[in-house]
């Protein structure tokens, strides 16, 4: 799901309009009439002769045709989809206020962090406390300084970042835990994008993989008695061999992330690497097992195990429970 896409989505979304998910009434209309001849029956079927819709068709079907909508199927695609908005419904299921569903009052809570991935304020945020003076100097390339304060601002009053206040009279920012939960439906949502590439699309870069193992692991607890230093690595397309890889080295003691950096260890003892298909499909489902293990495999697996376990593993990232107009 490209960046401009959902941004489009969720600013149409808090202006009142619409869901996107579904065409106004003319356009309804207007596809109830033109249904049977824009529609390739050869290409709508399964192997069973049975229909087959995407994720966009099947919801206006639904929306049309409620009494015939059991036999419809989804597809893979629109599976997968779903599968997104289910990560992000329990994303918002977490919030410390109170759960919220997917809708506007959803889409409001959810608008500062994509806003803030976009921008990178959540990828500087992730990597500890910082004041606002500190992190308008870090994205003077990409914000006004003005910008970064109502950012800033926005994660603070959503309960996505919290200020910490010190010896000086000043805070620092920080990322609180639900903040940093926003890496579930941002890995779902990339999961998606490396299902399903599109040329707009780019992958995930240095920054974004860094943030992301910086906003998970504080939140994670791998199984008792496991010690030592690991480097999760992720392989980025566009180098060569050891030079592609970003990600972090994690310290584990007594079961606990001591703590973790973005510079990773060249030569480590033991590691786990991948892809970004890699890990996401691993994170997501650990039956994939499609990262490389090394040194302690113990320790590496129970890290990747960790991660599952936090971010997806305690309750499905199903689909959600979507309110059709």
């Amino acid at each position: 799901m490209e960046r401009e896409k959902l941004l489009g989505m969720l600013e149409s979304s808090l202006e009142g309009d619409p869901p996107p998910l579904l065409p106004d009434e003319e356009d309804l209309e207007l596809e109830e009439e033109l249904d049977d001849e824009e529609l390739d029956e050869d290409e709508d079927k399964d192997e069973d002769g049975e229909d087959v819709l995407d994720e966009y068709e099947l919801a206006r079907e639904m929306a049309l045709h409620p009494e015939v909508a059991e036999p419809l199927k989804m597809t893979g695609k629109g599976e997968d989809m779903l599968f997104v908005c289910g990560a992000i419904e329990r994303w918002l299921s977490h919030r410390p206020q109170g759960p919220l569903e997917l809708g506007l009052a959803g889409a409001q809570m959810l608008m500062p962090m994509v806003l803030s991935w976009s921008a990178t304020l959540t990828h500087a945020l992730a990597q500890g406390p910082l004041s606002l003076e500190e992190l308008q100097r870090a994205l003077g390339a990409v914000l006004e300084p003005e910008a970064v304060e109502t950012q800033l601002e926005a994660m603070v009053n959503s309960g996505q970042a919290e200020a910490l206040y010190g010896t000086g009279r000043r805070p620092g920012y920080a990322l609180s835990d639900w903040g940093r939960e926003a890496i579930t439906p941002i890995v779902a949502a990339v999961r998606f994008e490396q299902r399903y590439p599109e040329d707009d699309v780019l992958d995930p870069d240095v920054f974004d993989v860094e943030a992301a193992f910086q906003m998970a692991l504080p939140l994670i607890r791998v199984p008792d008695g496991l010690t030592g230093a690991c480097r999760a690595g992720v392989r980025l397309p566009g180098a060569e061999a050891e030079d592609l890889i970003a990600g972090a080295t994690v310290e584990v003691a007594d079961g606990r992330v001591a703590s973790s950096s973005p510079l990773l260890d060249r030569e480590p003892e033991t590691w786990v690497t991948g892809t970004a298909h890699d890990w996401c499909e691993t994170v997501v489902d650990p039956g994939e097992a499609m990262l490389e293990l090394g040194g302690d495999v113990e320790l590496a697996a129970g890290l990747v195990e960790a991660l599952h376990e936090r971010l997806f593993g305690a309750e499905p990232a199903g689909p959600p429970r979507l309110r059709l107009p």
